[in-house]
């Protein structure tokens, strides 16, 4: 049974129980898109005093201004010496939180992918309470941009007599205040010792009733943040915290208390990750395998080009690297039970392989060229051969999850009539040949299902492994895929005669004709295609067998004499 992932769990529980989850956003949520932090605002600001003041080298700007003025430095202290009126302490702040043109040119200042996920949560009830330690306004823009007006806590007084929180469309609470409102701002260690009666109120009141979601927030200078989480012993809902690096132990002593879940990400991808995949519950049912459904309909959002693929592109490194390192491909090679042994290998590796073969064969039938290149290549590491001696059929299936991704790479692409990416998967993936003097071949020419599955019917057996792909989360018809499959097994021989091999086992297609006259049926097809193009079919212009059709007739003509002797002899052999 596979682990669960977490964006997946939390989606599950966010779907169950809408609005149950609050978000805690900190810093690290909007230095990404080149916000400034509170302390590096604050920074610069005394700068700005000492440079009035004539002052050279001030060192560290807080214990300049301490020994100079004789009290710690805050923002009403440091906007009274900069600025006269509100007016201009606002305009100050403003330069600081909001992009100047260049800034709107370069896209910075501008709500991150987390901010957005969110935003898409809050459009679909799922989360109605968004908390920040950040003076910025991101998530309100980023709210106000998917359509939705938030009722914004900004200041102590804005605690008091709000509605109750289950009645609140979205709701946005500025622990340390923000930058429209100078006098709620807090930064100092002072400053952050303690909140103010009304705000542990509503964090009381949040922390209590809601589940949590901590992204950005390491709880270092956060004492009185610290605090609330602390004192909240019930536990109703579960505590997500995503950061990619380990938490401090400040962090890892509030993560202990609350019994949450580290997630080893940064606030773009889990949010991201999340928003997809309880966008994904929502269209699928519950008859198809979770994990691999909700990863296939975040992958068909990605390539629609209404989500960032950036996070798709992130999950296939995942699943390439997952399938690389499992204790199958590793040994050992010599057991006693060799039936039981690889009986029970195939049957965790097809188990284990579900969701990658799911997404390559989403991204080969809805991608473009540049999401090709990220998945094409890494065929090749699946196809490395073990370099130790043992059981042959163990061996073998070593590189079978090559051969099952490039079937279902293949497949997908010659449904979809993508004849560029269908012509880099049979001739680009190279792989090494053992038995042989030349250094690679291409993967899809050596490692057909009859050379690394040990098993009668090879070929069919692939295909009915690959059919749920395509019928469930391709949503092809049974006879569309049908066709693609043949279609793409008589290329795919037609490449392995093209490079002086021939037909290795069984191969799982339809045929026709009588004795002495058989063919595969999809043949007709290809010769339709010929005629029709004649030289310039795209699939020969892609750069299959070097453009040149005559190539191809040989080489078909050839795997024809072949098919031909073996449906005879199957006939004959046939009861």
């Amino acid at each position: 049974m596979e682990t669960m992932e977490p964006h997946v769990q939390l989606a599950f529980a966010m779907h169950a129980a809408p609005g149950a989850y609050a978000v805690l956003l900190g810093a690290g949520a909007s230095i990404a898109s080149g916000m400034p932090s509170a302390w590096d605002v604050q920074q610069d600001l005394i700068r700005r005093v000492a440079t009035a003041d004539r002052a050279e080298e001030i060192g560290d700007p807080h214990t300049w201004y301490r020994n100079r003025f004789g009290r710690p430095a805050t923002y009403d202290t440091l906007l009274a010496t900069l600025t006269s009126t509100p007016y201009e302490r606002q305009m100050l702040l403003r330069s600081y939180f909001e992009p100047d043109e260049q800034e709107r040119e370069d896209g910075r200042k501008r709500p991150t992918a987390a901010h957005q996920a969110i935003a898409r949560l809050a459009v679909a009830g799922i989360v109605r309470i968004v908390l920040t330690t950040n003076f910025d306004r991101l998530a309100e823009t980023a709210l106000r941009e998917a359509g939705i007006e938030p009722t914004v806590v900004a200041h102590p007084d804005d605690a008091a007599g709000l509605a109750p929180l289950h009645t609140i469309k979205c709701l946005v609470v500025h622990v340390h205040g923000d930058y429209l409102n100078p006098t709620s701002m807090l930064n100092t260690p002072d400053e952050l010792e303690r909140y103010h009666p009304k705000v542990d109120a509503l964090l009381d009141r949040i922390f209590d009733e809601y589940g949590l979601v901590i992204a950005g927030w390491s709880a270092t200078y956060d004492p009185a943040l610290r605090n609330a989480l602390s004192r909240c012993t019930t536990r109703r809902f579960a505590t997500y915290w995503a950061d990619p690096r380990r938490l401090p132990e400040v962090a890892q002593e509030l993560l202990t208390r609350r019994a949450a879940t580290h997630v080893s990400a940064d606030a773009d991808t889990f949010f991201a990750q999340t928003a997809d995949a309880t966008d994904a519950l929502a269209d699928i049912t519950r008859d198809h395998p979770v994990s691999t459904a909700i990863a296939v309909a975040s992958a068909k959002r990605a390539l629609a080009g209404t989500r960032h693929a950036i996070s798709l592109h992130d999950t296939l490194r995942r699943e390439f690297t997952r399938i690389t390192a499992l204790p199958m491909r590793r040994g050992p090679w010599h057991v006693a039970d060799e039936p039981a042994e690889y009986a029970h290998r195939l049957a965790t590796l097809q188990a284990e392989i579900e969701r990658l073969l799911a997404l390559v064969a989403t991204c080969a039938y809805w991608g473009s060229e540049e999401t090709d290149r990220w998945w094409i290549g890494d065929i090749e590491q699946l196809a490395e051969p073990s370099p130790d001696g043992g059981l042959t059929s163990l061996l073998h299936l070593v590189r079978a999850p090559a051969t099952m991704v490039t079937y279902a790479a293949g497949v997908a692409a010659l449904a979809a009539e993508r004849w560029q990416t269908l012509a880099c998967i049979l001739t680009e993936p190279h792989t090494p040949d053992p038995y042989s003097d030349r250094h690679a071949v291409p993967v899809a020419v050596l490692l057909g299902p009859s050379h690394v599955l040990s098993q009668h019917k090879a070929s069919e057996r692939l295909y009915e492994q690959l059919r749920p792909v395509f019928t469930e989360h391709l949503a092809l018809s049974q006879a569309a895929y049908t066709d693609a499959w043949e279609r793409f097994e008589l290329l795919r021989l037609i490449a392995v005669y093209a490079a002086g091999r021939s037909m290795d086992g069984a191969p799982h297609m339809r045929r026709t004709g009588s004795l002495d006259a058989y063919q595969p049926l999809a043949a007709a097809w290809l010769e339709r295609q010929l005629i029709r193009h004649d030289a310039n079919h795209p699939l020969l212009l892609a750069g299959f067998l070097d453009a040149r059709k005559g190539a191809l007739v040989d080489a078909q003509q050839h795997l024809l004499s072949d098919f031909n002797r073996w449906a005879t002899q199957a006939a004959w052999s046939a009861p």
